[in-house]
């Protein structure tokens, strides 16, 4: 995890330290919980849109595929301030150096096998006054297999100072 961090930290990404896990978000409060409540990692098909209905705006659903990540889903309210990348890889919908830091994150999710929070300031499309804080969990495919990524964020304004990464991760919901 040292190695992510320090890659991290030398592009200067603006990541804020959390060692609570207390999520300031009420739709990211309710998205842990609904993922905690199937206990173990849970497979994609224990969220349906009626059972995901309180984050269904903010979720996005990651799929790995060869060295990227497919964007199975992705909510309204994230596409709203995004754009529109559902059905594309990781790759072809972000910066070479934006994708390359979220393919090193989502990967190390599945690897670890735990759910994480993280807050952070958006890198992307000029949206560096945005904050978000965001839930990351790995999602079992129809082999149960750690395949997919359950992710809902929350956006706000605000810059978040620059920390460590392996200082903000903290497992657990």
């Amino acid at each position: 995890m040292a190695e992510i961090g320090d890659w991290l930290e030398s592009l200067n990404s603006a990541y804020t330290k959390d060692e609570t896990l207390a999520f300031e978000s009420p739709i990211l409060k309710e998205a842990c919980a609904a993922w905690s409540r199937v206990g173990g990692i849970p497979p994609r098909s224990a969220f349906t849109p009626r059972s995901s209905k309180a984050f269904l705006g903010n979720l996005i659903i990651f799929e790995r595929k060869g060295g990227s990540f497919l964007i199975r889903l992705m909510g309204t309210r994230i596409s709203t301030v995004l754009g529109e990348m559902q059905g594309k890889t990781v790759d072809d919908a972000l910066p070479p150096e934006v994708a390359k830091r979220w393919k090193i994150v989502l990967s190390e999710i599945l690897d670890r096998a735990k759910p994480v929070r993280v807050v952070k300031r958006v890198a992307f499309n000029d949206l560096h006054y945005l904050e978000a804080e965001l839930f990351l969990a790995p999602l079992l495919d129809a082999e149960g297999q750690p395949t997919m990524l359950f992710v809902v964020a929350a956006f706000r304004s605000g810059v978040a100072p620059s920390r460590k990464f392996g200082d903000l991760i903290a497992d657990g919901c």
